[in-house]
């Protein structure tokens, strides 16, 4: 490794921890959700899956132009221009603020979707339950998000870490209250998991705008949204570059969640199983997430100054950073692949089932980390159109139907859905690749 590459690796590490840390900590609040439910039974499991794979298919369709706040931020710093930065925050909260409204409404229309879903009744009864504790939960999310991404835009990704493991805490301890029945609250199982969701968010919503007017720091960079300052070119700006990030992010979710479905038409066990696999991905993906976000912002910051070589070298430090984290994490999970299930549920089936699953899914976390972090780095130059094509394309004309062959025409049931799941994965990999050169020597060229 040359030498000039460790000070972009150094600057990386600093912007990504916070955000992995965060990133981590949201998916262990899930994977606490997974084991708290679990030992009620396996259907809880399921259910909870059904509900959050679908949940996130508007959701983060409708959180894109949120997503856009980091890059059009880091570009308007990169220029050293905080009064453009305070008209962007002021015209991404109104937005947002509409958008949030819309959004949980929107979601819970979608719920309704739920009971046609899966032939077992009882499981989509509890999804659907579960699933609008989760819409309502939107509301606070969406608005948490605008000030998360507008401090992260500025490198400061230390406060939205602070938020949300502060938001973790009471959602880990509210489970406990309310799942299992304590301190005088009845035991509402898998209801009590969404209750706790929903007051967690409004805690960290809550935390985080407590923080932005005290901290004297990030003060200087907000000031009360004014509605005069909201203009018409902004918002578009919002929806152009969002519109893509929310779409791809959207089809990827939507594409998982039918995989998931899948999984629940092969019976509770499979379901279950690939619930506990998600999880455990969950906490590499979300992680290689905060390197991606990371890259962000940091691309952003170089694009809008112009200083064209050190964004590549950023960009190639943020990929060798993606590399050495995910090869790790493929080494945790197949050295304890045995042993990641069990702590989940004692159902000896699903144990065995997930375990196959567990060691085929850390097998692909390297080309995984990195087609979800060429995709952050390109963000950071506004390529978001591509990346949400080849995304699409890989996950639907691709996985989808290989999943399906292989799990029911093939009848290799669930592990011929995962291994049709890995080889979607490649493929994005790839493309994602040849897309991240090009759009590097274009800026070269330029």
């Amino acid at each position: 490794m040359e030498y000039r590459y460790i000070p972009y690796i150094k600057h990386s590490i600093k912007l990504a921890i916070p955000i992995v840390v965060a990133q981590a900590g949201t998916q262990l609040a899930s994977v606490a959700d997974s084991i708290m439910v679990g030992r009620v039974g396996s259907i809880y499991i399921a259910a909870a899956s059904m509900a959050s794979s679908f949940y996130l298919i508007p959701l983060l369709f409708g959180m894109g132009s949120t997503i856009a706040i980091t890059p059009l931020t880091g570009n308007a710093n990169g220029r050293n221009d905080l009064s453009e930065c305070k008209v962007l925050f002021s015209n991404a909260f109104f937005l947002q603020l509409a958008n949030a409204v819309i959004l949980t409404l929107l979601i819970l229309a979608f719920g309704n979707i739920i009971p046609l879903l899966d032939p077992d009744t009882e499981k989509t009864a509890l999804a659907h339950s579960f699933f609008n504790y989760l819409a309502i939960s939107t509301f606070p999310l969406i608005l948490f998000f605008v000030f998360r991404a507008y401090f992260d835009g500025f490198g400061f990704t230390a406060w939205g870490m602070v938020s949300v493991l502060g938001g973790n805490i009471v959602n880990i301890f509210l489970n406990w209250v309310f799942i299992y029945g304590n301190l005088g609250s009845p035991a509402m199982a898998l209801d009590g998991a969404g209750l706790a969701t929903l007051i967690a968010r409004i805690f960290t919503f809550l935390l985080i705008v407590t923080l932005a007017f005290f901290v004297p720091k990030l003060r200087l960079l907000v000031e009360i949204p004014k509605w005069h300052k909201v203009q018409k070119q902004k918002i578009l700006s919002f929806f152009k570059v969002g519109m893509h990030i929310g779409l791809q992010s959207s089809l990827e979710i939507a594409s998982f969640s039918l995989i998931v479905l899948f999984c629940g038409w092969l019976g509770t066990a499979s379901a279950a199983a690939y619930q506990i696999t998600l999880n455990i991905s969950g906490l590499c993906y979300l992680s290689t997430m905060g390197l991606s976000s990371a890259g962000t912002v940091i691309i952003s910051n170089y694009y809008g100054a112009g200083d064209i070589k050190s964004l590549k070298d950023a960009a190639k430090s943020v990929l060798m950073l993606a590399f050495a984290f995910t090869f790790f994490c493929s080494v945790i999970i197949i050295v304890f692949q045995s042993s990641i299930a069990p702590l989940f549920i004692n159902d000896l089936e699903v144990v065995t089932i997930a375990t196959t699953l567990i060691l085929m899914m850390g097998l692909f976390q390297i080309p995984d980390g990195l087609n979800v972090t060429m995709a952050g780095i390109l963000r950071g130059v506004l390529d978001t159109k591509m990346p949400m094509v080849i995304n699409s394309l890989a996950f639907w004309v691709v996985m989808i139907p290989l999943a399906y062959i292989l799990g029911f025409i093939f009848d290799f049931r669930v592990y011929g859905v995962m291994f049709g799941v890995c080889i979607g994965i490649v493929i994005c990999a790839i493309a994602i690749f040849f897309r991240f050169r090009w759009a590097m020597k274009r800026l070269k060229a330029k």
